[in-house]
């Protein structure tokens, strides 16, 4: 599913990490000609997302996000890139990561969001530091709903205009550690 340079791989898409270089290409609308922008791309979410992420980058050193970046979602047979996902934050102190995501208007209704967010959520249970996942996202989304909901996600809070989901899993090695201190 991920390969050594933390690309992750779905049945229909590439879902590729961003460097700090990647970031500040996006954010003065600099696309790379072999993985050109699907019309509608990027989102007035995406800048905003690659804008907190590049706050947290160095260009020093492209490793410094690790993991916790920006990740274009490239339509494979096309090569084109057709959303993304970000981390808007590493796993806080609970161990739990802030995530969103988007996709170009006239690639939507086709499951790749949720295709997306399902490899992410698989991808991020495998890491020792995470313990959670959350999103939030506008009432007036039913889409992102749906697609929070489908990667197992589910609402902590509601405060009226948005909805907070979170989706928590405890590690098989705390749990055996908590059984044998009983």
């Amino acid at each position: 599913m991920t390969d050594p340079h933390g690309t992750l791989r779905t049945p229909r898409l590439t879902v590729r990490p961003m460097v700090p270089a990647d970031l500040d290409a996006l954010l003065h609308g600099l696309q790379d000609p072999d993985r050109p922008w699907a019309a509608g791309y990027p989102l007035d979410e995406t800048l905003i997302a690659a804008q907190v992420v590049d706050g947290r980058a160095s260009l020093d050193d492209p490793d410094a996000l690790g993991p916790w970046t920006q990740y274009q979602l490239v339509l494979d047979g096309e090569g084109v890139v057709i959303g993304d996902f970000t981390f808007l934050s590493p796993p806080d102190r609970d161990r739990v990561a802030l995530i969103t995501f988007a996709i170009a208007p006239e690639r939507r209704g086709n499951g790749y969001a949720t295709e997306a967010v399902r490899a992410i959520v698989a991808w991020a249970r495998g890491r020792r530091e995470l313990r959670g996942l959350r999103a939030d996202t506008d009432l007036v989304n039913p889409a992102s709903h749906s697609v929070l909901r489908a990667a197992g996600l589910a609402v902590v809070h509601d405060d009226g205009d948005r909805q907070v989901y979170e989706l928590r899993w405890e590690r098989p090695e705390r749990i055996a550690r908590a059984i044998a201190a009983d």
